[in-house]
């Protein structure tokens, strides 16, 4: 058998940039694996109770940037993920660290000083969905890292915002105004007609159909567009299916869209379809979340369908609206990259989960939320589950029984049940057919969490 020396190796190694690459190139040898942590610059941990901070600084001591993905969307207030072990391990093993990025995880004023003080050379901090700290911590940040590019944390920005970033509007690749509600429409519009280099926007939608079909004119060169409400409790919106409509015709090179609106039709999904088969990433949320076809009733079956039909290339899907098991059997059938999958109020029967469990073989990472799918759902995807990331249940059929017999056959798994008020009591435990309220079940090589509050049981 030939050998390559390290250096080839290394060298070689170079060229892949993804973590899933890496990953499997670690995998090949001994040799191979040692090359590949002594050189990798960045590390990417998907679920921060995944592995411990030390041994990733452990495996990686080389490593450049970092990206942690803390709680789940839809845990309780109080779940954890706290950022400090993190950092202060990164501190302890990572004098280089030049990226950070951090999402949804507690991130207090004393952390972003800690990171501040101990990384005068920071060039990036991302915050996407953190929570715990204030401008007071991200001034601290921007005061003693000099060298920064990338700073996450404008949430008080208004319209005299717009003319201080004016000047470089010509040569922006990526704008968030997602946090700025009290930016204007007009004035939003007015300056996103001016960036015609934009790839990646996220806005309100307050910025209307109208405005969305001014940026399907302006900016042909958007990969990814994210449309959030403005009013997270409203059941309503300003921006519709021809927003979307417009943005996919003007937009042809779009792969990532996230798109909160008031309603939508399967001709519009059909339409989208076809204007963007490069769709890497699709997620449609219609506010009221049992809204069938605006124009025929139907369910959006078929918009879907659609959908993971003609995106060849799809990893990542949200499904919104009035949906049946059929929806789930098309998504099993065609959509063989599928990595990430939500669902809310969605679904039939159990035979909807199972279709997907058996046909999307890369799947991941998925999210049910108030769905009919029980504990026959949950055991079908026992042959998915180790390769998977994790599964989040809530508001659906699982019962305490199926819990433990799912328990009883993965012991690499944490499987941890939430309770609203405290741990589950020993006359629970006893009574099997206790339906579930939470779930959320992960693989592990750190075995159950020390840092688990009440509220959680762990099986």
């Amino acid at each position: 058998m030939v050998f390559f020396p390290e250096e080839v190796v290394e060298h070689i190694l170079g060229f892949l940039a993804s973590h899933r690459d890496r990953n499997a190139v670690s995998l090949v040898c001994r040799e191979w694996y040692r090359v590949e942590r002594l050189s990798r610059r960045s590390v990417l941990v998907c679920n921060c109770y995944a592995a411990r901070p030390e041994r990733v600084h452990a495996r990686f001591p080389g490593l450049r940037s970092l990206s942690v993905k803390g709680r789940p969307r839809f845990v309780p207030a109080g779940w954890g993920a706290a950022a400090r072990p993190w950092v202060a391990a990164c501190v302890a093993a990572c004098p280089g660290l030049e990226e950070l990025r951090l999402k949804r995880m507690v991130v207090t004023d004393g952390c972003l000083k800690l990171l501040a003080c101990s990384f005068p050379k920071l060039k990036s901090l991302v915050l996407v969905g953190c929570q715990g700290f204030s401008t007071d911590g991200l001034a601290t940040v921007a005061t003693n890292c000099s060298l920064l590019k990338s700073l996450s944390g404008f949430w008080d920005a208004t319209s005299l915002f717009i003319p201080v970033i004016a000047p470089v509007c010509k040569n922006l690749t990526c704008l968030n105004l997602s946090s700025a509600p009290m930016v204007r429409s007009a004035y939003l519009i007015e300056f996103i007609c001016q960036c015609k280099k934009l790839q990646q926007l996220w806005v309100l939608d307050h910025i209307g159909d109208e405005g969305l079909k001014i940026v399907a004119s302006s900016c042909i060169q958007l990969q990814e567009l994210r449309v959030f409400p403005a009013n997270a409790n409203a059941r309503a919106s300003t921006v519709t299916e021809e927003g979307l409509v417009a943005i996919s015709a003007g937009c042809n090179k779009l792969q990532s869209v996230l798109y909160f609106c008031q309603r939508m039709t399967n001709s519009a999904l059909i339409t989208v379809a076809k204007n963007c088969p490069r769709f890497t990433s699709f997620r449609l949320c219609v506010l009221d979340p049992g809204s069938a076809d605006a124009v025929t009733g139907q369910p959006l079956d078929e918009g879907f369908g659609a959908i993971v039909q003609s995106c060849k290339g799809l990893r990542r899907l949200c499904l919104s609206g009035l949906l049946t098991d059929t929806v789930f059997l098309y998504i099993g059938m065609y959509a063989e990259r599928l990595e990430m999958l939500s669902v809310a109020f969605a679904g039939d029967t159990d035979d909807g989960m199972t279709y997907v469990l058996n046909g999307c073989k890369n799947l991941k990472k998925l999210e049910i939320r108030d769905s009919p799918f029980g504990d026959s759902a949950l055991l079908a995807g026992m042959h998915q589950y180790e390769a998977m990331r994790s599964l989040w249940l809530s508001s659906c059929n699982v019962t305490l029984g199926g819990c433990k017999s799912l328990a009883a056959s993965m012991a690499n798994l944490n499987i941890e049940v939430m309770n609203r008020a405290a741990s589950i009591n020993e006359a629970d435990n006893a009574n099997d057919a206790k339906k579930v309220k939470k779930l959320y079940i992960y693989r592990t090589v750190a075995g159950p969490r020390g840092d688990a509050p009440e509220f959680i049981s762990t099986f």
